[in-house]
């Protein structure tokens, strides 16, 4: 252990995801209006987590602790704001003709604009809402028991898969950018004015102030959920059993409050159980090959 370096698996998997997405900027700088600020804001990032990783590494401290191991969530809407800023990196327009088109083929018609109009009662856009929102808890809803209860490994396992799965759905809406009903039927589209009391609002706010015009196909919400869903039934039933539910009514949301089609929540699904299937094995094949820190309690540096 005394020969390990201060990186982890995760730490890996940030910095290369970050590197990527530097060295493509770069390449496609071209395609890029102030290319060289995007590439400096990620080159900067790139820094800086390996400076707080060297700093923090082997610190005893409980609540440095905690920010290390949050540091990765805190990145995903980094992560996820850029894609939108990368969107046309390689390609100048949208997708959204392809998979509309793919939707009318397999279901007669755009699903996203009837789910409302079949459910249009306040109390039913209230619940959507309020499923589409449980997306931001997820992650503490299963993170939060592990790390408190000290089953760091468990936990590096969630934070690894959910990294590794965001990271490959982040990747691709650079390369395929798909915006989805709600911008592309923008005409059609009633998501401004979906009734409701409370989550409504919520959303509403959360969506004008973040949202971004891409990450449609497949769908990262979907995709995260059951990578979560999957790890909560492997490591805590009882979080599994009152999460399920919850999970269940965000695949449905993500097509009533239009923010995806149809066709993205079984893509998304199918991602994120392919990442729940591999990451295990991806980490341990990073920690076998190379020289890194492992979720050890008792190491001390």
């Amino acid at each position: 252990m005394k020969n390990r370096t201060y990186l982890r698996a995760i730490d890996i998997l940030n910095l290369s995801y970050l590197a990527l997405l530097t060295s493509l900027i770069l390449l496609f700088r071209h395609n890029l209006e102030r290319w060289w600020y995007y590439f400096i804001i990620h080159l900067g990032v790139f820094l800086f987590y390996v400076c707080f990783c060297r700093i923090t590494a082997y610190s005893t401290s409980r609540s440095v602790r905690l920010l290390r191991d949050a540091i990765t969530p805190l990145l995903l809407i980094f992560y996820y704001e850029q894609t939108g800023n990368l969107n046309h990196l390689i390609f100048k327009g949208y997708f959204d003709p392809f998979f509309a088109s793919v939707e009318s083929g397999i279901f007669g018609g755009q699903p996203a604009l009837v789910f409302y109009k079949t459910f249009p009662q306040p109390l039913f856009s209230e619940y959507m809402h309020f499923s589409y929102f449980s997306y931001y808890c997820l992650i503490p809803w299963l993170g939060l028991p592990l790390w408190i209860s000290r089953r760091h490994k468990e936990y590096d396992s969630l934070i690894f898969a959910c990294m590794l799965n965001m990271a490959f759905c982040f990747l691709f809406f650079i390369a395929v950018p798909c915006a989805g009903p709600w911008f592309y039927f923008a005409e059609k589209s009633v998501r401004r004015a979906l009734p409701g009391y409370f989550f409504v609002p919520i959303m509403e706010f959360i969506l004008e102030h973040g949202e971004i015009a891409n990450g449609a196909f497949p769908s990262s919400h979907v995709a995260m959920a059951t990578v979560i869903l999957l790890y909560a039934r492997k490591y805590q039933r009882v979080v599994f059993w009152t999460m399920l539910p919850v999970v269940l009514s965000l695949y449905a949301s993500t097509v009533y409050t239009q923010a995806h089609y149809l066709i993205d929540v079984p893509s998304g699904f199918a991602v994120g159980v392919f990442f729940f299937l591999v990451s295990d094995s991806v980490k341990t094949w990073l920690e076998k090959t190379l020289p890194l820190r492992l979720s050890d309690d008792s190491y001390k540096g």
